[in-house]
């Protein structure tokens, strides 16, 4: 098999394509999607709330040591034609075994959080007065629906549009807190001794900054999803750079949170809420009183973007994760399976049902444990980061793969670095909850 494209180290130049640059845009920003939720407008916004400054090493530093595995999962179905569970099926069912754990650790628990947090910011924003868990339902069923009747196209076109509206609002509502930034406070993060609670905050962050690793995956899902619905599918060089922009996003974005949090609130003696949407909710606030009335509801729709749009990119990945995964399980090579998985089929219906029907006990019987099922995924996010970076470096670099489609030898070693450091981050954040 020929790369169809060379697989050349450029970032962000677009290639020459007959296609739009918005076009070449799909799979990227559903990522982008997905990581912009809590990690960014609780998580970012919080380290600069507590910490003004002084974290902004730490998020660039976790979105650089896991940018080279996330990129191989981009890469890998325009280099090789089939997703990146074909290559985990090859290197065992073991392998398939532990992904499917940590997929399933977090299916029912992640739709129900972040409906939960959407729905929290939408009774804010829009003034609605109906129960948060009853809206959270509400837009579960409502997003199911729109997914089996809109397939990929609608999920595509609506989070172009999400994620357009929240950079947007985002940068805007950044300028205007700028001059509210102390500047000229220190940038150093140990200038006072931190306790357990601090360093599980910033082990925390890194961990869901951008987004826990098993999201490679749906990224690989995505771009399959992409090639199917296309006449004319992506190639390698679209592929990197619809990737491109959408991870650039997410770094920018994720600044932005931690740059309003450190100007609205760092150093203001003001009490954090503790809920997601209850700060969420604190936040608007604060920017009505600081900045005027106007600014309130303009940070308020980036936030239930924000956080619809994670909502919306993972109701569609966990369907069509478990249905890839299952043929995987089979032993069915993808090139040959002639299973081709669509909104409307029973299987990802089901799985919708499913992820509706856990919400449902979760809010009655599991609410106020959300914090601790969290903390469990928090935990799986961590011990499992080094592992999945380890099995994409495999997958890009297997004989399977053209040559011309792997990284070059400078970015294979940088990715060993990266996995590295994934492993020593893993094992620290271990010795810190359980130590």
């Amino acid at each position: 098999m020929e790369c169809r494209e060379p697989a050349a180290e450029k970032s962000l130049v677009a290639p020459a394509s007959s296609r739009s640059i918005f076009s070449m845009l799909g799979p990227g920003l559903l990522f982008a999607a997905t990581s912009v939720g809590a990690s960014h407008l609780v998580q970012s916004t919080r380290a600069g709330a507590v910490y003004g400054l002084a974290l902004l090493g730490i998020i660039l530093l976790a979105n650089a040591i896991k940018y080279p595995a996330f990129r191989f999962a981009s890469d890998y179905y325009p280099a090789t034609g089939t997703s990146l569970l074909e290559a985990y099926r090859r290197q065992g069912k073991a392998v398939l075994l532990v992904f499917a754990v940590i997929t399933l650790s977090t299916l029912l628990f992640a739709v129900s959080a972040l409906a939960l947090m959407a729905a929290g910011l939408i009774k804010v924003v829009f003034s609605i007065s109906l129960a948060a868990q009853t809206i959270a339902l509400g837009l579960i069923v409502c997003t199911s629906v729109m997914l089996v009747v809109g397939h990929y196209q609608t999920l595509e076109r609506l989070t172009k549009v999400l994620i357009i509206l929240m950079v947007v609002c985002t940068l805007i509502a950044t300028v205007m807190i700028l001059p509210e930034v102390h500047w000229g406070q220190s940038m150093t993060l140990f200038s006072s001794e931190l306790d357990i609670a601090s360093l599980l905050f910033i082990a925390a962050l890194m961990g869901w900054m951008p987004v826990p690793l098993d999201a490679s995956v749906w990224q690989s899902l995505w771009a399959k999803a992409k090639a199917e619905d296309s006449d004319l599918p992506p190639t390698l060089a679209e592929s990197r750079f619809d990737f491109n922009v959408g991870y650039s996003a997410i770094i920018v974005l994720a600044i932005c949170f931690l740059l309003m949090g450190a100007g609205i609130m760092h150093g203001k003696g003001i009490v954090l809420a503790s809920g997601s949407a209850a700060f969420s909710a604190q936040l608007i606030h604060l920017y009505e009183t600081v900045l005027g009335g106007f600014f309130g509801p303009l940070i308020g729709i980036a936030a239930t973007a924000i956080v619809y749009s994670s909502l919306l990119a993972i109701m569609d990945a966990f369907p069509r994760t478990l249905s890839s995964l299952y043929r995987r399980w089979q032993d069915i090579p993808e090139a040959e399976d002639d299973h081709s998985l669509v909104e409307s089929h029973p299987f990802y219906i089901a799985v919708l049902v499913v992820m509706f029907l856990g919400a449902v006990l979760t809010y009655q019987f599991f609410l106020t444990s959300l914090t601790a099922l969290v903390d469990l995924a928090a935990t799986v996010a961590f011990v499992a980061a080094p592992f999945i970076a380890y099995l994409n470096h495999r997958a890009i670099t297997a004989e399977t793969v053209p040559l011309s489609c792997q990284p070059s030898v400078a970015f294979r070693r940088y990715s060993i670095v990266c996995i590295g450091l994934l492993l020593v981050f893993a094992v620290g954040y271990l010795v810190l909850r359980f130590g």
